[in-house]
């Protein structure tokens, strides 16, 4: 069931993302946290990053694929966002390739909500995807840093609804 979860929700925001960003339709950060923590990639509940440095994180859990710049800064005061975007190899053989790349919602210093949502909405498909055929293997492969940056995002949204 947890499997099938993540990508309904995706679907779902994917659905909603106009009336999401006209402020329409609420956005339900608690079910991707939800989702984010079913992952059991990261050590804690998501949540508990949200009062984290940058730094603390950094030194105890980070993949270093994000780019902290001001480690005294909460984690939330984070600019930079891993997308991950793709996802290929071979389910059968456990060989599973994930790429990402950055994204920044906080362009020209202007919070822009449709960059976070595609960072929650597209990162979940993919995700979502490698979950339903391998999730042993997708836990060994996502990174940390991808999967804060999708909890990052949500309460970004949360926060400028």
């Amino acid at each position: 069931m947890e499997k099938l979860d993540t990508m309904t929700l995706a679907d779902n925001l994917a659905d909603n993302q106009e009336s999401i960003l006209n402020k329409e339709t609420d956005f339900d950060a608690e079910a991707v946290y939800r989702v984010i923590d079913n992952l059991h990639v990261l050590h804690k509940p998501v949540k508990d990053y949200f009062g984290m440095t940058q730094e603390q994180y950094y030194e105890t859990e980070s993949d270093h694929k994000l780019t902290l710049i001001n480690l005294s800064e909460q984690l939330t005061d984070l600019h930079d966002r891993i997308l991950t975007n793709h996802v290929d190899g071979y389910a059968d053989q456990n060989k599973i390739n994930l790429t990402y790349n950055h994204e920044n919602p906080y362009e020209d210093d202007f919070y822009n909500e449709s960059v976070d949502l595609h960072v929650v909405t597209y990162s979940l498909k993919v995700i979502g995807a490698v979950q339903v055929i391998a999730p042993k293997v997708l836990q060994e492969v996502l990174s940390k840093d991808a999967v804060l940056s999708i909890g990052l995002a949500a309460h970004a949204l949360a926060d400028n609804a």
